[in-house]
């Protein structure tokens, strides 16, 4: 059992204590009808991926490391009917949670309790239905360590910052590896294709002039033995004229 569940289980209580000896919740407050709801605190906006332009030293542990795989699971990405992706692989999704880990870890800012302690404490009292009294329970908890509702929000947006700032350098390292890997031989492709057009072209021409030999040569085969035949006609003729005088002469004389 965590520390968290330890301190709460004399308030709370857990789907897996039900069999124990019931407990007293806290009592919850109500809040007067009358009562304006707190305004939201205000949050600096997230630094948002964008896409840089492509720099030749850019680089990203997933792209220039190449890594070997973090977790033996299925990474097969799933696509909807229409081609679109419909959820990120696991390898990627425990990058993150590992980019936040080393974070919180290394990096001065998020000594002591922060907003990943928090979210952490809260799974450790999952079993409470109520969303609110969850959250105020794991707050009230960790301010003990010095968790302030200042710390609570700087540290969850730095941590937004973190994660922005990676998918930056993610994005204009993977365009480099875009051009290196696909641009050059979309070139390639684009060269070979000119190259073909050429070709096609030429063949084109060269189709046309068979086309005209051919007719020529049709054309030519025709006179000629349309000369022939006339001229085999008339030899033909003038042969069986003669005969025919040969036949007279023998007969008549």
């Amino acid at each position: 059992m965590s520390f968290l569940k330890q301190l709460l289980t004399p308030f709370v209580e857990f789907e897996d204590d039900k069999n124990k000896a019931q407990q007293n919740k806290p009592a919850i407050p109500l809040t007067p009808a009358t009562s304006a709801p707190p305004a939201p605190a205000s949050v600096a906006p997230m630094v948002n991926p964008t896409v840089p332009a492509p720099d030749e030293n850019a680089q990203h542990p997933l792209i220039t490391n190449s890594p070997a795989p973090v977790m033996a699971v299925n990474q097969t990405p799933i696509y909807s009917p229409g081609g679109t992706l419909v959820g990120s692989m696991p390898e990627h999704e425990y990058y993150f949670e590992r980019l936040i880990d080393e974070a919180n870890a290394k990096n001065p800012l998020f000594q002591g309790a922060d907003f990943k302690e928090f979210v952490d404490s809260k799974v450790d009292i999952d079993d409470i239905q109520d969303e609110a009294l969850k959250y105020k329970m794991a707050f009230n908890v960790l301010k003990s360590s010095g968790l302030t509702k200042e710390k609570l929000l700087s540290t969850g947006q730095e941590y937004l910052n973190i994660i922005g700032r990676d998918l930056n350098a993610f994005q204009s390292a993977h365009a480099q590896q875009y051009l290196k890997e696909v641009r050059s031989k979309e070139q390639i492709i684009q060269k070979k294709a000119e190259e073909l057009q050429v070709l096609t072209q030429k063949m084109n021409a060269l189709k046309a002039e068979i086309n005209q030999i051919t007719q020529e040569i049709n054309l030519t085969k025709d006179q000629l033995n349309t000369t022939k035949n006339s001229f085999l006609l008339a030899g033909e003729k003038k042969q069986k004229e003669i005969q025919t005088e040969l036949q007279k002469i023998a007969q008549y004389f």
